[in-house]
């Protein structure tokens, strides 16, 4: 079964805190609360300037192609708090790398780390991916944690352009790689 296919079979994902889901038109304003806010965003993409632009977003980056990319979902609040998505998906390697985005007012929770935790462990084991990245800005300190709370192990320091600023900017690759259990 191809890694698409997998994605289509676990489009909805659930933890014990959140739901992972496919992204709505319904979630613009919960989107909009933390992507319009520069500090929230700092590391990842541009802050929105308006509704529109957020719904734009919706739109073209995740309801257009859906595989792969999930809304958080908080299950006691039934809000749309962040997303975590496939960002690269390497079919041929069977690789992926992780990119993720959380609402400011959630962070140091350990919810995108559960988060995080819970889609590597459905990759390695179900859809049988060779590993998993993470590429952080060494300055997103707390990226930096999630990975490592997730079982990613640094692999490499490096400079690269940003894509959003096209700014060279210091990145680090976490790894987490699919271990084979003997008995």
């Amino acid at each position: 079964m191809t890694i698409y296919e997998k994605l289509a079979t676990f489009n909805i994902i659930e933890t014990s805190r959140m739901i992972l889901r496919p992204i709505a038109m319904t979630d613009a304003k919960d989107m909009f609360d933390y992507a319009s806010k520069p500090e929230n965003v700092i590391y990842v993409f541009p802050a929105h300037h308006n509704l529109a632009e957020t719904r734009l977003i919706i739109t073209t980056l995740f309801m257009k192609e859906p595989l792969g990319k999930w809304a958080i979902e908080l299950k006691d609040e039934s809000v749309m708090i962040g997303t975590i998505t496939f960002v690269k998906i390497d079919e041929k390697a069977r690789t992926v790398e992780i990119g993720y985005t959380l609402n400011k007012r959630y962070w140091g929770q350990g919810l995108m780390t559960e988060a995080v935790r819970t889609l590597a462990e459905i990759g390695l084991t179900e859809f049988g991916l060779r590993h998993l990245d993470i590429v952080v800005d060494t300055e997103n300190i707390g990226s930096c944690k999630v990975a490592e709370k997730s079982g990613f192990i640094l692999q490499e320091s490096y400079k690269g352009l940003d894509p959003y600023t096209k700014i060279v900017r210091n990145f680090k690759r976490f790894r987490k790689v699919h271990q084979v259990k003997y008995e």
